[in-house]
């Protein structure tokens, strides 16, 4: 297996016009994303011929190509470690041919801006919201043991916990939840540290900054802990960095160590407790309560029509520019009604790539097939959207409308899920509230709604 990694990462390397086109390497959860000097030098045609290729999408003078979950890593360490290339996408300075250029670091949209604070947490999260999840099934399942066996509380144990020292289960459930608090009780930190390295500060003062707004002593000024939520981390991280230029061009060098990031501490805490933190307070509950809103009033509808334009966000990236608003509802519900919206598409994907695999006599499609399908069905879903539903056409739009359909069930039974990063039957455990039945017949029915009207489609356009 490790040679047929070594042989896409040279087939990427020679698509690309040789190493020395090559900027940076880095990975997401399915994608190799590569930035270039000259991104006309890369043959992107060829480039999506490769065996293992899914898709290849181009933005400005990056390539991300989509390989699928444990493959993209595996390859971009192959060719950073074979050409030498740097994973920090923060590079400005080029060498072209014989001249030297400069080239100038295009601005961040907000987009790509708020998808490199949030994606490097997706991980914390996973492992937080999964074990958490596998948690509350193993404490249900205490209660209603403790309710037959007629065990009751002892000091300050509930029934339930009476009931799991009984059977040696009591420590194991309170490490899960000491991960769970510590991923989800401190996501300020993460994310300042995070917005830091972004906006060109020392990482650790943006953590230091996110850690400010989660003191308890803050009711002293005047402010609550936690009020402006991540939006008054990022907004203060940003305003923070020009700060310390600022306070770098008066100080002199000689002692610039010591009053740089003392000054600039100083400075952001007053505007972060008495502006940023009461401006955003009130922004966040806007955006949440507004977005409840919305899902509320538009309920199963509302829920067909954003899971039915949830694989097109997907499929152009786009996705994650909803990571603040999900991470936003976590921080303040626990729960984030989008996400389970969202990860419908997986289901119609899915459904809509069964029909096909049934369907198609090419041998190039059915292996497609065979190893998109249970990576999607288990894990995520670029791997039958970019390899299955996008190359048929159709299976696109039917299993578009087939995770509308999930999306409606999703909405009627108001599912949500208590963290982010997976799909398929590996959110199981991410599900809140209890309610992962309704989240698995949610799924299945979408799936199968899919998987009929791409059947159906398929006939009518006499598809093999």
């Amino acid at each position: 297996m490790s040679k047929s990694y070594e042989k896409m990462a040279e087939q990427i390397i020679t698509c690309s016009g040789g190493g020395n086109s090559f900027l940076t390497v880095t990975n997401c959860a399915t994608r190799v994303r590569i930035t270039y000097k000259n991104i006309d030098l890369v043959n992107i045609e060829e480039m999506k011929k490769i065996e293992g290729v899914l898709s290849v999408i181009v933005n400005d003078n990056a390539v991300q190509v989509v390989v699928g979950p444990g493959v993209c890593n595996k390859v971009a360490e192959i060719i950073q470690k074979k050409l030498n290339v740097p994973e920090d996408t923060d590079i400005t300075g080029t060498e072209t041919g014989t001249n030297v250029t400069t080239t100038k670091k295009k601005k961040n949209k907000i987009f790509k801006v708020f998808s490199e604070i949030f994606v490097p947490i997706l991980p914390a999260m996973i492992a937080g919201g999964v074990l958490q999840g596998l948690n509350n099934v193993l404490k249900n399942y205490a209660v209603s043991k403790a309710v037959s066996a007629g065990i009751g509380g002892i000091g300050d144990l509930t029934a339930a916990q009476v009931w799991l020292q009984n059977n040696h289960l009591l420590d194991l459930s309170n490490i899960i939840g000491v991960i769970y608090s510590a991923v989800f009780s401190f996501l300020a930190i993460y994310v300042g540290y995070n917005a830091a390295k972004q906006f060109k500060v020392e990482p650790v003062l943006g953590a230091a900054l996110g850690c400010i707004t989660l003191q308890g002593s803050l009711s002293s000024l005047g402010s609550t802990p936690g009020q402006g939520g991540l939006i008054g981390v990022i907004l203060g991280v940003f305003v923070m960095s020009y700060i310390q230029k600022a306070v770098k061009k008066i100080v002199p060098n000689a002692v610039d160590v010591v009053i740089t990031p003392v000054l600039t501490m100083f400075i952001i805490t007053i505007f972060m407790v008495k502006i940023f933190m009461p401006v955003c307070g009130v922004l966040s509950s806007v955006i949440v309560n507004g977005l409840m809103w919305v899902l509320n009033t538009t309920g199963p509808f509302g829920g067909f029509v954003l899971s039915a334009l949830a694989p097109l966000l997907i499929s152009t990236g786009l996705h994650h520019g909803l990571l603040p608003i999900h991470m936003e509802m976590i921080n303040t519900l626990g729960k984030t009604p989008f996400g389970a919206v969202q990860v419908m598409s997986n289901a119609g994907m899915v459904g809509a790539s069964c029909a096909i695999f049934l369907m198609t006599k090419q041998k190039t499609v059915k292996d497609a097939c065979k190893g998109a399908i249970p990576t999607s069905f288990l894990c995520v879903g670029e791997p039958v959207i970019y390899g299955v539903c996008l190359p048929s056409g159709f299976g696109f739009i039917t299993g578009s409308i087939g995770a509308g359909v999930g999306g409606f069930f999703i909405r009627l039974f108001d599912v949500a899920f208590s963290s982010l990063g997976m799909a398929g039957m590996s959110a199981i455990p991410l599900v809140a509230d209890g309610k992962y039945l309704y989240y698995i017949i949610s799924y299945f029915l979408g799936a199968i709604a899919a998987f009929l009207l791409t059947l159906f489609v398929g006939k009518l356009r006499n598809y093999q």
